[in-house]
Parts: C-alpha cells; sequence; structure tokens
C-alpha cells in the first residue's frame, strides 16, 4: 500500500508538532524544577543563594517552602526574616548556618500574606551571630 505525499506531508507534520510539544514540555518543567522558582542571590550577599516554592494553602495560611545554598569556602551563618511584600510584618526570623558550598533542607514557612519577601543578613563565618561581615 503506497502512501500519498500528502499523506506524507500531514503525517510528518504531526511528528514534528509531537516532538516540538514535548520539547516545550520538557523546557516549562526544567523551568519551575518542581514548583521550585529560580535560584536568587541575595540583595546584600552574593555568594548565598535562596529559592522559594508556594506550596498552597494550608487553612487560612500560605505554604511556603525555603531552600539556600552558599558558594563560601567555609562554614557560614546568616539571619533570614521573612516578611511580607511590603517589610511592614515580620513573619518569621531564624539563624541558618550551612557548610562551605551547602545547600540547605527544604524549611517550611506559614504566612498569612500570599506575597512574601525575604532579607538575609547578619552573616558569620562562624556558627554563631558574632563578627559580622559587611554587604558586599
Amino acid at each position: 500500500m503506497k502512501m500519498t505525499s500528502n499523506k506524507k506531508t500531514t503525517r510528518m507534520k504531526r511528528i514534528i508538532l509531537l516532538i516540538v510539544f514535548a520539547f516545550a514540555s520538557h523546557l516549562a518543567m526544567a523551568q519551575t524544577d518542581n514548583g521550585w522558582q529560580p535560584w536568587q542571590k541575595t540583595s546584600c550577599y552574593s555568594k548565598i543563594s535562596f529559592r522559594l516554592k508556594y506550596d498552597g494553602n494550608n487553612g487560612e495560611q500560605h505554604h511556603w517552602k525555603i531552600q539556600f545554598k552558599s558558594d563560601y569556602q567555609n562554614l557560614i551563618s546568616f539571619n533570614y526574616n521573612v516578611t511580607d511584600k511590603l517589610q511592614q510584618y515580620t513573619i518569621t526570623t531564624h539563624r541558618k548556618a550551612l557548610n562551605a558550598r551547602q545547600q540547605s533542607d527544604e524549611m517550611d514557612i506559614y504566612t498569612k500574606e500570599e506575597d512574601i519577601f525575604l532579607l538575609v543578613d547578619k552573616v558569620s563565618m562562624t556558627p554563631y551571630p558574632e563578627n559580622f561581615i559587611e554587604c558586599e
């Protein structure tokens, strides 16, 4: 059974469309990294990055996941503050220590507001809140 040129063209277009769709789907999944936003450098310390993942509502609260990673060659510790987008209300303040070039585990944050702002400060080259390094 011979296939006409028109049928071959239609079939080829379908195959190309499927390949393009598969590639676009793969690219979209890579960009979202399972729902995580891309890594962002903190506003003051270029060797500390973070990423956020919105995990939906839990009752009246919004559930977020946060991860940090360090590009420092040694252990560091720092404060991180989660505030509302306008920075009027501090939602939480924690201290985190990371070993050299370490990525943290996921941490859960619950907020009343859907839009949040993350601030990293009081970076130290020790596990203790002392001898803070200046903003870069």
